[in-house]
């Protein structure tokens, strides 16, 4: 029973790993409109995950992975490609945590420049402040 848990885990890693690969490819290709299914996918693996590591560990209590292996129950193959995959995952989604944050930064940038936010404060002849509204489509040069 423990083996099937994992090995199902370690099916369900796989599976998230694609949709990390797959979402990488969509912001690489700057095609929002295709996240939202990743998103959601991604959200009901981890739903999958959740249930089945519960299920682990209603079974195994307290036992560790290495007391499996000692005990004969698992191999200690399975386990060293789950926590290889896991680590893999974990780097796929800093990658693609990075990636979002520099394209939110590159929106919020461009957004900025085409904004009428940009004021450019300087003094009126008067010796009052002139605060003109500047944007990249009213400046002169």
């Amino acid at each position: 029973m423990i083996k099937e848990i994992l090995t199902s885990e370690l099916n369900i890693l796989k599976n998230f790993e694609i949709l990390l690969e797959d979402e990488r490819k969509i912001l690489l290709n700057n095609e929002a409109s295709k996240l939202p299914t990743i998103i959601e996918e991604k959200k009901n693996l981890a739903l999958e995950l959740s249930k089945l590591e519960r299920k682990r560990k209603e079974i195994c209590g307290s036992k560790t992975a290495n007391d499996l292996i000692s005990e004969g129950i698992i191999e200690q193959e399975l386990i060293e490609e789950i926590i290889k995959l896991t680590e893999t995952i974990k780097e796929k989604n800093e990658l693609n945590s990075l990636l979002t944050k520099q394209s939110l930064a590159y929106i919020k940038m461009y957004t900025n420049l085409l904004s009428n936010e940009n004021k450019i404060v300087t003094y009126k002849g008067t010796g009052k402040v002139d605060e003109s509204l500047q944007s990249i489509f009213n400046t002169t040069i």
